[in-house]
């Protein structure tokens, strides 16, 4: 059952669902959906998580969003700064003359 995501500039075909979960509750004839994505704004410029909440009865139907948006710059920034650094390199010597780096 996919929901449409009603942020606005979110393409949800476009998103990496984090979490999903789907829970039937049958003597109350109630189905709860959840889902959780993060992806890209239309225009790319930020990164979006949201949090997507869906209740069904024979009665009603409910839906609740929750998202957050941040600058992919301040996005990167922040990973760079808080995150751990971890380099590999190869294992031979290049020629320094032919190393790509202008050496």
């Amino acid at each position: 059952m996919p929901a449409t995501h009603p942020t606005n500039g979110f393409d949800s075909s476009q998103s990496l669902t984090l979490d999903l979960r789907t829970q039937e509750l049958w003597r109350n004839a109630l189905l709860s959906y959840q889902d959780s994505r993060l992806g890209l704004s239309s225009d790319g410029r930020h990164m979006i998580l949201s949090h997507y909440f869906e209740r069904y009865s024979p009665t009603s139907n409910q839906w609740m969003e929750y998202s957050y948006k941040i600058p992919l710059g301040e996005l990167v920034h922040w990973i760079m700064s808080q995150g751990e650094l971890h380099v590999d390199r190869s294992t031979s010597t290049p020629n320094p003359a032919n190393d790509g780096f202008g050496g």
